[in-house]
């Protein structure tokens, strides 16, 4: 009975142990800033130009609100304290002993390859130039001013001192403190023409900050964990606290898989889940939507942050036989918002008045208004708003233009296929049309100065004298195939 009683006690005492190891929190959930310091790796010639790009990088970072900048002021001082000098070289070598006293984890290193500045000679616009004067003497006379000034353009270097060219390449290297190896680097170059030296100056900084607030973000992305799941709704560790912000985009994934293949224990990485939106931010914590879900989310599972936004793009087929055929591409932008937009491109060809099938190409737009999304399926209306360029031949045998556009109002279904995979079902109502004169271009037979014909617009020829008309109205079914790239 005791051994009864004592085997009990123990299995009692090892699931406490295994509760008690599965509530505490994965390794690698990113739960507080990194501490990095920002050092040069060389003395450049232009030790204000060094600064400053230095500074830049750490107001970047700080900005981003993932790391904590440790000042070089205070580290210069905490070195001088601890009698370690810090000059302008720093060598791999002392960057263990920089981070011991500094109490950072990584360090960027900056090397500053290539800065310069020069005027570029700006380039005349032909179109601008009066036209030349038909008398011998007048030509003479602007031909010899016109040359000397060229000739002194060339010489006077003051004359480009408005259109400095300033451009800087930069390698930055991110070093592991306490083991001093370096992980990996990244490039900074801007490039800027334009105005005074410093007014070039301040616009390529200005580049070169953007840029660096995109390389730093990518070096530190965030990682969460599903802490509740409600409906279409998750909480997540990560808020303000790590310079979360709304519409910030992350992908759910199951734990690691841990494998041991020939004695040798490895992380194989779990299945993606479905992607959710960040709506409303917390201190250390954030809620998120689900806007696209191929497994089924659960409390626990990672949350990996996108680098940038899924990148949607449609194939649309109108069919309608006899009277409307077109393929169209589009491109969404503010993709997964109640409201999105889109760029697209049309080519296909449509029944005119007369019965001909007249081909048309054109570029457009879309708005959309999403409705629901739900088991696998999302509803939007949108308002479709194309320019379209139709042409064919008149009466005459010309080849004719003529602008036209159809604007509709839309109902879609989209279907998920797969991870990245819609079908999209759209039935679209042509309200109303715009329809312009049919035209061509007469060559008139002369040439301008530089060689090339003049034309002139003429009207199309129709012998009945009604020109074929383009009344698109009506209700017309579409098919898309959507792939989401991220």
């Amino acid at each position: 009975m005791r051994i009864l009683i004592l085997i009990l006690f123990t299995l009692l005492g090892l699931c406490k142990s295994q509760e008690n190891s599965s509530l505490d929190i994965d390794d690698d959930i990113t739960l507080v800033k990194k501490p990095m310091i920002i050092l040069p790796t060389s003395t450049h010639p232009n030790e204000s130009l060094e600064k400053k790009v230095i500074s830049i990088i750490s107001e970047q970072a700080t900005t981003i609100g993932r790391f904590d900048v440790i000042d070089r002021n205070m580290v210069d001082k905490i070195l001088e304290e601890q009698e370690f000098q810090l000059s302008g070289l720093v060598k791999k070598n002392d960057i263990a002993k920089i981070g011991e006293f500094a109490s950072a984890e990584i360090a960027l290193l900056l090397e500053i390859i290539h800065f310069g500045q020069k005027g570029i000679p700006i380039v005349e616009d032909d179109s601008d130039k009066e036209e030349e004067d038909n008398t011998l003497f007048k030509w003479v006379v602007k031909t010899v001013v016109k040359e000397t000034v060229e000739h002194i353009k060339v010489r006077d270097t003051l004359a480009l001192e408005n259109n400095i060219q300033t451009e800087l390449k930069a390698k930055v290297t991110i070093v592991n403190i306490e083991s001093g190896i370096s992980e990996s680097s990244f490039s900074l170059n801007a490039s800027y023409t334009g105005g005074t030296r410093d007014y070039s100056l301040v616009k390529m900084l200005n580049q070169l900050a953007e840029d660096a607030r995109i390389k730093l973000k990518e070096i530190y992305m965030i990682t969460s964990e599903v802490i509740d799941v409600k409906g279409s709704y998750i909480n997540m560790f990560s808020g303000k606290n790590l310079g979360l912000k709304k519409g910030a985009m992350f992908e759910i994934a199951s734990k690691n898989r841990l494998k041991t293949y020939k004695g040798k224990r490895i992380s194989l990485p779990g299945k993606t889940r479905g992607l959710v939106k960040i709506t409303d931010i917390g201190l250390d914590g954030s809620r998120a939507k689900i806007v696209r879900k191929w497994r089924k989310i659960k409390v626990g599972q990672k949350a990996y942050e996108l680098k940038s936004s899924p990148w949607i793009t449609d194939m649309s087929f109108i069919f309608s036989k006899n009277h409307r055929y077109e393929i169209s591409g589009k491109a969404w932008i503010n993709s997964y918002s109640d409201f999105t937009g889109s760029f697209n491109f049309h080519l296909g060809s449509i029944l005119d008045s007369r019965e001909d099938m007249d081909a048309y190409l054109g570029l457009g737009t879309d708005l959309n208004y999403h409705i629901f999304s739900k088991f696998g399926t999302s509803g939007s209306v949108s308002l479709n708003l194309p320019a379209l360029l139709a042409w064919r031949g008149d009466d005459d045998g010309h080849n004719v233009l003529s602008f036209f556009s159809d604007p509709s109002l839309d109902a879609n279904l989209a279907i998920q296929i797969n991870k990245t995979r819609d079908v999209v079902l759209s039935f679209s109502y042509v309200f109303t049309s715009i329809h312009g004169p049919w035209q061509w271009r007469r060559d008139t037979g002369s040439n301008d100065e530089d060689g090339n014909s003049i034309t002139e617009t003429e009207w199309a020829v129709w012998n009945d004298g009604v020109k074929p008309d383009l009344k698109p109205e009506g209700l017309y079914f579409s098919l898309s195939i959507r792939k989401i790239r991220f």
